[in-house]
């Protein structure tokens, strides 16, 4: 996969932009075009212009995938909500683009930013919403959604549904014995460096990625038959990374095999309700897919992402209220082979992006961690500063070409270190 991190240098801090806590940036959504599913290509997910993947459609349907007619599964909040504090603070963070400074406003308008929302600790500095999106929009993860189920593989294991994340994956679904997933431990299904055949290559048709997200659209064939049809490469597992979304669809699969459970059902029980989350969040998939969308269908509100980051940068823990183990949040942080390891520019080309257990490692000597989903989606956490911020976004493109990875970073670091100086 073409790294969404890029090459920026150290960013300036200065023209001061000053915002209330809440801004709702725009008019009531309206469509670009009404976008019906059994007019689009499935194949053409990602690249077809009829999709509400592609611009300009996706500024609209992606706060509003329930209106496109998939089926839905409610991960549903229960109990007290965690409380966010509101408090108004100016905000000042520049980045250079071509020798001159760009500043918060130029960045979301650059950037077709649909949400913005910077916290330090549990108090909200910042939070703007764009293309008619407001604090009760449920946007779509993307693959922010891999590093949820990271969380709830590790609820699993935890609750004693996995012995091991050394354990092959075989052994909880034997039928994987007879497929490219054979010798493929848990972990290695965690750290994307499985070896399977699939590609994550967005812009051709007939790709890994075109496939399972053509049965996300038209549900066939299911996500099962999907995961058994992958077949073993010369790259033997535990040995490199490649990024593939089919990966995290095992994990969800897993996850139901195990906990007797759907993902749902699981993810609200071990995240959602203890999280104090403030509103229902879902699952989206074709009304005929027979299993869930694990690798990037997670809908919920800028918010809610957020309370995810905090819970990320408090060890686990949020409210008094423990979800995962502090050395579960360690080992999905913190990559622990050369090949996971970030590191720096190297012939031209960009920085290296560490992986751990499906978060995305940037290099720094601050402790950042993401969750990064295509076409802008991110969470982004600095345990160095105390701060999280969450961004979704609407990009022209999957992977953003033209450097939108690269300032995404440079803007989320500048931000960190305004409001939390070192």
């Amino acid at each position: 996969m073409t790294s969404v991190f890029g090459r920026f240098r150290p960013v300036r801090i200065g023209l001061a932009l000053g915002f209330g806590c809440l801004v709702v940036g725009s008019a009531a959504a309206q469509p670009a075009g009404r976008i019906e599913l059994s007019r689009m290509r499935p194949a053409g997910l990602l690249v077809d212009d009829y999709s509400y993947m592609t611009a300009p459609h996706n500024a609209y349907y992606f706060h509003h995938i329930d209106r496109l007619g998939f089926r839905l599964e409610p991960v549903k909040r229960a109990g007290p909500v965690f409380p966010l504090v509101r408090r108004e603070r100016a905000v000042a963070a520049t980045y250079p683009v071509g020798g001159r400074p760009v500043g918060l406003e130029e960045y979301f308008t650059r950037n077709r930013v649909t949400g913005f929302l910077v916290l330090h600790r549990d108090t909200v500095v910042l939070e703007r919403y764009f293309h008619g999106a407001n604090q009760k929009s449920r946007f779509v993860s993307q693959s922010v959604g891999k590093s949820v189920v990271a969380i709830l593989i590790g609820t699993a294991l935890e609750a004693g549904k996995f012995a091991s994340v050394d354990d092959p994956v075989a052994k909880y679904w034997p039928a994987l014995a007879e497929s490219g997933y054979r010798d493929v431990t848990l972990k290695n299904t965690l750290q994307m460096a499985t070896g399977v055949g699939y590609s994550e290559n967005y812009r051709d048709s007939t790709s890994g990625a075109a496939r399972i997200g053509a049965a996300l659209v038209a549900g066939s064939p299911s996500f099962e038959a999907f995961v058994l049809s992958m077949k073993p490469t010369a790259v033997r597992p535990g040995t490199a990374f490649e990024y593939q979304s089919v990966n995290t669809q095992l994990l969800g699969q897993l996850l139901e095999r195990v906990t007797g459970m759907s993902l749902a059902r699981w993810a609200e029980q071990t995240l959602w309700r203890p999280l104090g989350a403030e509103s229902d969040a879902f699952f989206y998939q074709a009304r005929k897919q027979p299993d869930t969308c694990a690798f990037a269908c997670f809908n919920a509100t800028l918010r809610d992402y957020g309370r995810v980051g905090l819970m990320m940068l408090n060890g686990g823990e949020l409210g008094g209220r423990r979800i995962i183990s502090s050395e579960w949040v360690r080992q999905s942080t913190t990559p622990d082979a050369d090949y996971l390891r970030p590191g720096p520019a190297t012939a031209g080309g960009p920085p290296r992006t560490g992986y751990g257990y499906q978060w995305w490692i940037p290099p720094g000597n601050e402790g950042v961690f993401m969750a990064v989903g295509i076409f802008g989606q991110a969470i982004y956490v600095n345990p160095a500063r105390g701060v999280v911020i969450v961004q979704t976004s609407a990009w022209p493109s999957p992977i953003g070409e033209g450097g939108f990875g690269a300032e995404r970073a440079a803007m989320m670091n500048a931000v960190a270190a305004e409001i939390a100086p070192r």
